[in-house]
This record gives C-alpha cells, sequence and structure tokens, in this order.
C-alpha cells in the first residue's frame, strides 16, 4: 500500500512517498494531503509549489489503497504526472518507490522504466531476473549528499543514478585486468593503474580523527606495484606526499628493480586541499586535476581503484573514461546490514537469528524482538545495530533480564511494553554520549536491525576475518584469513592467518558469500568478520556477522606481504602464505603504535632509526632471514600524534610477535627521554598524558570506521 504525503512550507513543497499500514484517515487541507502512516518518512524530494495540490491528486488516483502489485501501465501513467519535477527530482521518485517492501508490489514492472532521465524516453536496458527483483527489498532510502560531499546511495541494488548503457558498461568493464594478473604480473603489455585514496566515508564522523587527510596514505602500498616494469601509477591525494615516504616505499622493490627507474613510472597528483571532503570529490571539482591525470594514462590500458567506491567514485571512472575495480552504487546495498543478513541467508551460511527488513520505529522494532525472543526464549542478549555505520558504533545491546523473560509469558501489548521500557532506559551504546533519543533518531534515518547476541566463553571466543577479491569476472580470489584485535568492538590489530583449527573453514565460507555477492554485482575487495566458539568436542562454530564491501584494516597488510615476496603464494587449505622458498610467513600488524614519546618525530627521523636497527627489524635486512622484517606505514601521523603503524613479518607466529615486541621496544628506547625525580609539575604532565591517552581511544574509536 503507498501513501503520499504533499505539503507546503516556506522552504516549498515537499513530496513524500510512504508505505505500510494506516492508523488513520486521510484528509486535506488547502494545498496539503497527508496520509497518516505507522511508518516514517522514506523519501523527501522539493518539488513545483503551484502544482502540488493537482499532482497530489493526479498521484492519489494511480496509487490506491489495494495491495495489488502496480501495473506497467500504472508506472508509466506515475511517470507521466511527475513530468512538472526535474531529472534529480525524478530520480528520487524512483527510487522512493523501489525502497524496501515496496519493491514487491512493484515486482511484475521492468525496473528500467525508472531511469527518469529523459521523462519522453523510458531506457528499457535491462529486464530484472526474478531473483533480481525482490533482492532489494528491506533496502533503506538514499541519504543523499553528506556533509564533505559524500555520495551514498543504500538503496535497492537495482536502483541507479545513470542511464541504463553507463550503468551497464560500468558493470561489464574491469574484465581486462584482474587482480591475479595485475599481482602476477601476467602480460607485458604497460598498464595504468589510478589509486584514488580517496576515503568516501561520513565526514561527519571522520572530521573527528585528528589528521585524519594521513590515512589516505595507507594505499601507498599500490607503489609496489612497480615492481614490473609495465606498470604506471597515479597516485591521487589530498597532500603531497613527501618524497622521503616515496623513497622509503620503493626501496623494498626486488633488486632488479631501480627505485629510481620506479620513481619515472609513479605519477602524484595532489589537490593540495585539507577541507573536510573525500580526494575524489576533490578532483571532481577541479578540471586540471583531471586533465594531468588523462595526460597520464592511456585509457584503453588503464583502470582505477579506490578504498571504498561511492556514486563519485563511478563518477570520476567515469569522467575518466576508464574501469573502477569496486562495486558500483547498484552493490552499496549488500554493504548495509540488512544486505550483509540477506546475503548470508541466500548463500547458506550461518549468521545469528533475526531481522532482515529494514526497521525504522519503536513499534517495529519491539515487534521484531519480541518475535526474537520466542524463537530463542534462552537468550540473554540482543544486538541492535543501525543499518549504515562503522566500527561497531551504531550497535548497541540489549540485556535480557527475568522481567523482560517473565513478561513473555504475558500477552504480546504487555511484553512490548517492557521491551519499549528497556530500549528507552537501559539499552548500552558502543558508542560513548548515546541516549534512546539521539540514537532513535538515526534509527529512524538510516534504519536497522536486530540480532541475536552470539554467547561465549572469551577463552573459547574469537573474532576471526576472511578477505576476498572478487574478480568482474565472476571468480572470488581468497587473499587471506586473519585474527583481528579488538579492544571491545574497536579493531586495534591483526594477526595472520587465522588459527589453523578452523582457517580452512572460514575460506570456504568466504567462498559462498564471495559467490553471492559475485551474482549481486560486487565487485572488487571484502573482508566477512566472524565469530567463533568453541564447542565441546573441540570444534567450532561459525556465525558470519558483517561483510565489509571495501577496502579495511586488514588489506594492507596482507597486500604488503604479497608483494614483497614476490614469488608467494596462498595455501587455501591451511590459509599460509608460503614464501619463494617454500615456508610459511606469518606477521602481526597494527595502525596503534601510539606513545607521548613518539611526538615529533618526522619521516627522516624513523628512517634513521630503522637503519641503526637495521640487522633486527628492517625487510630483508635481517641475516640469515630473507624475507622477514618490518614495514612502517601511516608515518606520517607521528609527528602530530605520536603514532603509527607497521606490519612484521616472520617466518613463524612466534618470530613476528618478537619481531613486533623488539620495534616497539626500540621505538622506546629511541624516544625515551631522561629521568628526574618527580616534581609537581612532572606529576602534572603524567596526568596530562593519562588524560591524552583517554581521548586518544576516542580517536581510535572513530578511526576505526576506516577499517
Amino acid at each position: 500500500m503507498f501513501h503520499l504525503l504533499v505539503e507546503d512550507s516556506e522552504r516549498g513543497a515537499v513530496l513524500r512517498i510512504m508505505q505500510g499500514r494506516t492508523t488513520g484517515a486521510a484528509r486535506v487541507d488547502g494545498d496539503v494531503c497527508r496520509y497518516s502512516t505507522r511508518y516514517t518518512s522514506d523519501f523527501r524530494a522539493v518539488a513545483r509549489k503551484p502544482t502540488m495540490s493537482e499532482l497530489a491528486d493526479s498521484l492519489e488516483g494511480e496509487l490506491d489503497s489495494s495491495r495489488s502489485p502496480v501495473t506497467d501501465e500504472a508506472v508509466m501513467s506515475i511517470i507521466e504526472q511527475i513530468s512538472v519535477l526535474t531529472p534529480e527530482q525524478k530520480e528520487k521518485v524512483r527510487r522512493a518507490i523501489l525502497f524496501g517492501s515496496s519493491a514487491n508490489l512493484f515486482k511484475d514492472v521492468d525496473r528500467s522504466a525508472f531511469f527518469m532521465n529523459r521523462p519522453s524516453s523510458i531506457p528499457r536496458w535491462r529486464s530484472a531476473s526474478p531473483k533480481e527483483r525482490t533482492a532489494g527489498t528491506g533496502a533503506s532510502p538514499m541519504l543523499g549528499t553528506q556533509d564533505g560531499g559524500y555520495n551514498r546511495y543504500l538503496s535497492s541494488p537495482d536502483c541507479s543514478p545513470r542511464s541504463g548503457s553507463r550503468v551497464l558498461k560500468r558493470t561489464i568493464s574491469g574484465t581486462g585486468h584482474p587482480i591475479d594478473d595485475l599481482l602476477r604480473e601476467r602480460g607485458h603489455v604497460n598498464r595504468y593503474l589510478v589509486v584514488v585514496s580517496s576515503l568516501s566515508l561520513d565526514w561527519k564522523e571522520l572530521i573527528k580523527i585528528p589528521g585524519v587527510s594521513n590515512y589516505e596514505l595507507r594505499l601507498l602500498w599500490h607503489l609496489y606495484f612497480l615492481r614490473s616494469q609495465a606498470m604506471r601509477i597515479v597516485m591521487c591525494t589530498s597532500q603531497y606526499i613527501p618524497e622521503a615516504l616515496i623513497s622509503y616505499y620503493l626501496r623494498y622493490l626486488p633488486s632488479d628493480v631501480s627505485p629510481k627507474e620506479a620513481r619515472s613510472r609513479l605519477t602524484t597528483i595532489a589537490c593540495n586541499d585539507m577541507t573536510a571532503a573525500s580526494v575524489t570529490n576533490k578532483l571532481l571539482s577541479r578540471k586540471r586535476a583531471l586533465n594531468r591525470i588523462r595526460d597520464a594514462i592511456e585509457p584503453e590500458k588503464a583502470a582505477m581503484t579506490c578504498f571504498n567506491s561511492t556514486d563519485s567514485e563511478v563518477q570520476l571512472a567515469e569522467e575518466l573514461g576508464i574501469p573502477l575495480f569496486g562495486t558500483d552504487t547498484q552493490g552499496a546495498f549488500w554493504g548495509t546490514k540488512t544486505g550483509n543478513r540477506q546475503v548470508f541467508r541466500d548463500a547458506g551460511v550461518q549468521h545469528p537469528d533475526g531481522s532482515y527488513d529494514l526497521i525504522y520505529t519503536e513499534e517495529e522494532l519491539c515487534e521484531e524482538i519480541l518475535s526474537l525472543l520466542r524463537r530463542c526464549p534462552s537468550t540473554k542478549k540482543v544486538m541492535v545495530k543501525l543499518n549504515d555505520s562503522f566500527s561497531g558504533e551504531g550497535n548497541a545491546v540489549l540485556r535480557v533480564d527475568s522481567e523482560l523473560v517473565d513478561s513473555l509469558k504475558e500477552s504480546d501489548e504487555q511484553a512490548m511494553e517492557v521491551i519499549f521500557d528497556r530500549l528507552e532506559n537501559s539499552l548500552e551504546y558502543v558508542a560513548p554520549g548515546l541516549t534512546w533519543d539521539k540514537y532513535y533518531q538515526q534509527f529512524q534515518t538510516l534504519g536497522g536491525i536486530c540480532e541475536l547476541f552470539i554467547e561465549g566463553q572469551s577463552s573459547a571466543k574469537t573474532s576471526p576475518s576472511c578477505q576476498a577479491f572478487l574478480n568482474a569476472d565472476g571468480s572470488v580470489r581468497i587473499l587471506a584469513t586473519h585474527e583481528q584485535m579488538l579492544n571491545g568492538q574497536i579493531y586495534t590489530g591483526c594477526t595472520f592467518p587465522a588459527k589453523e583449527e578452523y582457517s580452512a573453514e572460514l575460506v570456504s565460507l568466504t567462498k559462498k558469500i564471495g559467490q553471492e555477492l559475485v551474482g549481486r554485482q560486487v565487485v572488487g575487495y571484502i573482508a566477512v568478520d566472524f565469530v567463533s566458539v568453541k564447542q565441546s568436542d573441540g570444534s567450532y562454530k561459525h556465525w558470519a556477522i558483517e561483510v565489509n564491501v571495501r577496502m579495511g584494516g586488514t588489506t594492507l597488510p596482507i597486500m604488503t606481504l604479497n608483494f614483497l615476496c614476490r614469488d608467494g603464494r596462498l595455501n587455501e587449505q591451511t590459509s599460509e602464505f608460503i614464501a619463494s622458498d617454500g615456508k610459511p610467513r606469518y606477521y602481526v600488524a597494527s595502525d596503534t603504535l601510539r606513545k607521548k614519546t613518539y611526538k615529533g618525530l618526522v619521516i627522516e627521523d624513523l628512517l634513521a632509526i630503522i637503519e641503526r636497527h637495521s640487522s633486527e627489524i628492517e625487510w630483508n635486512k635481517r641475516p640469515g632471514a630473507p624475507e622477514t622484517g618490518t614495514i612502517f606505514h601511516l608515518v606520517t601521523l607521528l609527528s602530530e600524534l605520536g603514532k603509527c603503524g607497521c606490519v612484521c613479518i616472520g617466518r613463524s607466529r612466534e618470530e613476528a610477535q618478537q619481531i613486533f615486541r623488539r620495534v616497539q621496544d626500540i621505538l622506546d628506547a629511541e624516544t625515551r627521554t631522561v629521568e628526574v625525580p618527580p616534581t609537581e609539575k612532572a606529576v602534572a604532565a603524567e596526568l596530562d598524558l593519562v588524560i591524552e591517552e583517554l581521548e586518544g581511544d576516542d580517536e581510535d574509536d572513530a578511526a576505526d570506521m576506516l577499517n
């Protein structure tokens, strides 16, 4: 059932389409046509004020109160009647119509009818398959352009802001350069890789991270592509990359590759713009920068890669006329909590019991929690999650106490009252400082889900992950398995590989998920997070919790290992990486090597420290231990924040841990100040340090959205 709301205000007329069960009759008051509904608004689009009442009356006849599927004829009539809207407004209407459960009403309609770029010409470039017609049920609305120019579309995967031909070109492109070819240097034709180190995430959160633009430089591992003399790299960043840092990466190329020659194949494009916006949008607003990229590449031999792909990245790739190694906005839905759960279900991978369609209201949330508790009466905790959030910041825990358990024996109404009380007064939030009012405001905007909390003793419960690359040709390449190091629900680092007891199982499950995503037009890097619990017989049960459809914190270390161990390969059965000497390699990786005493170190200082302790920690400089050692990253954060990251690679888990500890000891020793008897001033300084570290924890929480 559809309900149309058209209202006038000082800011202009607003057209809103909503769906759901009515709780009251419609009323018309002057230029306002309202429908009361149980659901919150899914969509708004500004329309021309003089035509609103007429438009409302016209659309009301088409979107009647029956639950019968909408026909092609009705759709065409709707499109014709909204001809007063601009193309952008038509696009928003199309997305609104396809959101959530309304997709079922349009299951017999050619989705191409909703490409409203030209009112007089409806391109019918593609007819959705039966699976695609229902795949987007429960998708959240488009959030539009966020602060900092971040375009996020969280809609049905069938939705796209582009004409059919452009989307079709985008989804089939990229097959010319599968990731395996790039990693293993197959072929000898000159190739170009445009690396856009853009953080196209929510800049309202990103700006909370001190030195956030430095995180762009985590993509510098792409410089290792220059080991192939056929490769040319165009590196696009907000800030200029220090030449000393470029030299640091190039020094670890194979001995038969000259750093000077490799540098000649690297073009750097810096926007010299530190404002709160993504590199992608900075480039799109600079035609001269785009021209410099075009001058540096041959489009027919080039591809583009990025941290995560949004509508902006797709637009940039189209501006440059090159394919994008990443997911189009059509596939962005599958990276949301709702999309994750639908993928897990359809792939046949075990995941926590819970909801699959998006929830927007308190009443719906209470109903879903009640249904979940009746199915699983012994559960102790329920997770409530915002549909699109990072690092667990949108998660909250509802504890199932004795009163709530007793209420389940009563009527649904009584149980719902207790659940609502717990939501308002005792919900436990991962993000600090939240209240139910603040959280619910986000919940109404983003939507959310609820699911069981996976129980298990801490000694028997682990948080592994598995990374893969989905090629545009439909193949799934497993990259690695990891044990994540977490502080609560916050990522702080990882060890490679995951436990040998179950690493092969993680690979198998991730392949299933990857194949399901490939069928939904997802391309590029993915990372699946699991919760694994040891059983009484010694085996492990695994629950898929989340799949990130982008690069993450574990991408840098595994790709670094892939490139530095030139002839290495991953053994999927053991999840071990076998180096050229036929022996496995392991690593410990961290983004949080941080101490106050590290502050003030510049790149040249760190390089001098590495040189002094080369035989202990530097990559490939440890006597008798080739293809082991440490690679540093995020080093531009040292001077300001006293923080950097590293990947410590060894021939055993123990050796990797030993190198990691030695790195910490060396940095501590090199930056240690002469101790003096404590004074009042010294005590005050120590107190400042404690406060600073506590504040740093909050910064790390925000920074973890990048992992």
